[in-house]
């Protein structure tokens, strides 16, 4: 706890640089989404390379985060609408804080009894990528092959779950599918590793996001015509989450709310939100190789399960729907670039790990493993998001283009989860 009080002293004497909007679109154009961003669409078309001569895939171990959703609690839109209906009461609504009010009452209306359910596009998402494994992947996808699927017991996953089978069964409809969403699938939820830590960890994550968050002021001078006895910006952060999540749950009539934003605050609010997941979900120096602990039983799983499909070839496909929480750490610990950034250096974080990068709504790791009859080495290849990765040189070193020995990262995660 010292360690973390120092840190957050010192972060009180930074002085705050600025990410410009040109640096962070480079990075993601759809960054205002932040955590809420849906599946980028760009990735559908990715260009697949072609297997080492003779290898054919034959096992694919999947994992995937839920598809969008609403925001998970009443509160993250009923908050700033009981501000706003306070304030409108009171006569203290500018033009633009009237058009907020009304806004905010639709999408609060939209999301009534929805908290943190699957949404249309989420279910969507899901049934995408399904249809692209089956179609990218026939080998492993052909008409007798036993596909297991699991789930948590949170219901935007299950649906998640049922979305891909749906369509896998369309298309292979003589597939031998099982489902199964247990409490006693333990290893899909890596929350163990935070847990151990959020003591230390929240206290600077929270301070992160308050030290990068921009002057309210002005933006609270746009909506108001008095100032408000609110948490300024608590306010400002929810109204900016409310725009976030519009990505995930369109809602007729509202192409956006961030009209009371300048483009500069908007990168500045994600800046400080992205900071804030990153040290309490990320691998960050001061507490990252705890967190990312907490995926350890996934890793074991998926090795144990790669195992016996590669042994007795009875399972084609390993399929689990979990959540971001599960996908940042597995992230982290296969070595994809975008997601292993190891740093304490805040101001230069954002330019190498993004949220909305590692985990959009529907995100998804796919281990796709191959064989030739010519050798004893099994490859494997890593997608995230649907594309190829070189993933980092300490984890292992590709054979070929983007094919891996299944025995050199199967040896570097067993050192890592020992």
């Amino acid at each position: 706890m010292k360690r973390v009080l120092i840190i957050i002293l010192t972060l009180s004497f930074f002085t705050v640089s600025a990410q410009s909007v040109a640096e962070v679109k480079s990075i993601d154009k759809e960054y205002r989404y932040e955590l809420y961003r849906p599946y980028p669409v760009e990735n559908i078309d990715s260009k697949l390379t072609a297997a080492p001569k003779g290898y054919k895939p034959f096992y694919i171990s999947h994992l995937s985060r839920h598809g969008s959703r609403w925001h998970s609690y009443a509160s993250s839109y009923q908050d700033p609408l009981a501000i706003l209906s306070k304030a409108d009461k009171a006569g203290e609504l500018t033009e633009l804080g009237k058009r907020l009010y009304k806004d905010v009452q639709t999408l609060a209306k939209d999301a009534e009894n929805r908290y943190g359910e699957l949404s249309a596009i989420g279910f969507e998402q899901h049934r995408g990528i399904a249809n692209r494994m089956v179609k990218n992947y026939p080998q492993i996808f052909h008409k007798n092959c036993h596909i297991e699927c699991r789930s948590t017991i949170v219901p935007r996953c299950i649906l998640s779950m049922a979305s891909a089978v749906q369509e896998i069964t369309r298309l292979v409809p003589t597939a031998d599918i099982r489902m199964e969403s247990s409490e006693n699938n333990t290893y899909l939820k890596a929350y163990a590793g935070l847990n151990s830590i959020k003591q230390d960890a929240k206290p600077l994550s929270d301070s992160l996001q308050s030290v990068y968050l921009p002057n309210p002021e002005p933006f609270l001078n746009r909506i108001f015509k008095k100032s408000q006895n609110i948490d300024s910006k608590k306010f400002m952060l929810q109204t900016f989450m409310l725009g976030a999540i519009l990505g995930s749950t369109p809602v007729c009539g509202i192409d956006n709310i961030d009209y009371p934003f300048t483009e500069e605050e908007i990168v500045a609010i994600w800046r400080a939100s992205n900071l804030r997941r990153y040290a309490l979900t990320g691998p960050s120096k001061p507490f990252g190789k705890v967190i990312v602990s907490g995926v350890h039983p996934f890793v074991k799983h998926v090795i144990t399960t790669a195992d016996r499909a590669i042994k007795e070839g009875n399972e084609q496909a390993t399929l689990h729907f979990a959540h971001d929480v599960t996908v940042i750490p597995f992230t982290a610990i296969l070595g994809i670039k975008c997601g292993d950034t190891v740093s304490d250096d805040w101001e230069e974080v954002s330019y190498k790990w993004c949220i909305n990068e590692v985990t959009p709504m529907g995100a998804n790791i796919q281990l796709i493993f191959y064989r030739s009859n010519k050798s004893d080495d099994i490859l494997v290849k890593i997608l995230h998001n649907e594309r190829e990765q070189i993933i980092d040189s300490s984890v292992a070193t590709p054979v070929e283009s983007v094919y891996y020995r299944w025995n050199d990262i199967r040896s570097y995660l067993l050192t890592q989860i020992q």
